[in-house]
């Protein structure tokens, strides 16, 4: 299983105080693998690369994340099924790639996300210009049977408003509305 983490550069997207070392072991301040919270269990969060696309939010590098031998691991509890968040009390991150449309659409095609997962982070992606992976997304997640709820997903899930919103996260609503009242529109997006 490979491992990885998304962040802004080399700072925490949960604490922006801390800044991680790369291809060096980063240890947690707090570390208690018996809590139930992120607060009180404190340590490192990572995925795995096929559930990593929903947290390209978090920031704008993609690493690999190794452990060291002695690393304690939890996987985290999920009402939906597996999930893919890991935390640790070690880690190592090393290989960054700055997330482009590009390696957001190779995350795509690895994905294994339940279908609202889908719809939330293409909210996000179209408000971020990854035309390419939204377009694909749209064309491959909604239809006319789930375009309504779709589209109350899409236009929720984003807690920052831009305004105006981006170009690309309108053309995306307006593909989802069109197909909740039968209207095809030619995307010439590929």
């Amino acid at each position: 299983m490979k491992y990885v983490k998304v962040m802004n550069d080399t700072t925490s997207n949960a604490d922006n105080t801390l800044k991680y070392k790369t291809n060096e072991i980063n240890i947690a301040k707090n570390w208690n693998k018996t809590a139930t919270t992120p607060e009180e269990m404190g340590g490192f969060n990572f995925s795995t690369e096929d559930k990593i696309l929903r947290w390209l939010l978090r920031g704008d590098t993609l690493y690999e994340v190794t452990l060291p031998d002695d690393a304690e691991v939890v996987e985290c509890e999920s009402q939906s099924a597996p999930h893919g968040v890991f935390r640790a009390n070690k880690i190592i991150i090393k290989n960054p790639v700055k997330i482009t449309d590009e390696v957001a659409m190779d995350l795509y095609k690895k994905s294994d996300l339940p279908w609202k997962s889908y719809i939330q982070i293409l909210s996000y992606l179209a408000a971020s210009d990854y035309k390419k992976t939204s377009y694909q997304i749209l064309e491959d997640q909604i239809t006319p049977d789930n375009a309504k709820e779709s589209l109350d997903i899409y236009d929720n899930f984003l807690k920052i408003r831009i305004d105006p919103m981006p170009q690309l996260y309108l053309e995306i609503k307006k593909q989802i509305e069109n197909q909740i009242s039968g209207k095809e529109e030619k995307n010439d997006w590929k």
